[in-house]
């Protein structure tokens, strides 16, 4: 079965990862593709600090990639993408072959879901394979 895992590195990732490890050792033959993209809108600031906030991305990008390996194993194939989120993940969807899309659902603010929706309910909405949404 090729999963295809939609992550963000956040304070509930390492939960998230530890779920799917469970989910994914049930399989008997699995391959693991990780996604995470970048969300470039936050490079738009003109704020004069753009080069730290991407060197932060990476660096948490790097942290994410480290995490996964270490509990899904190295043989997974991690994808770094820049993009506004749902439009790269729309797109990265459609061109990753998969079985199972799998996504993580952090708890946000409920005024900024309620205004600007989640990205976990954009990729529910979208798929055109099966999503196993991990609360």
């Amino acid at each position: 079965m090729k999963l295809l895992i939609c992550l963000e590195y956040a304070s509930a990732t390492n939960r998230i990862i530890a779920a799917i490890k469970t989910f994914s050792s049930q399989l008997t033959t699995v391959e693991i593709t990780v996604l995470h993209i970048i969300d470039e809108q936050q490079f738009y600031a003109t704020t004069g600090y753009e080069s730290e906030i991407g060197k932060n991305a990476v660096a948490e990008s790097n942290l994410l990639k480290e995490m996964c390996m270490k509990i899904l194993g190295a043989d997974i194939n991690y994808i770094v993408e820049y993009g506004i989120p749902g439009l790269k993940a729309d797109e990265m969807i459609a061109e990753i072959e998969h079985d199972l899309l799998i996504v993580g659902r952090h708890n946000r603010n409920v005024i900024s879901e309620l205004f600007l929706g989640s990205f976990a309910a954009h990729l529910v909405k979208q798929s055109r394979k099966p999503v196993l949404l991990i609360p």
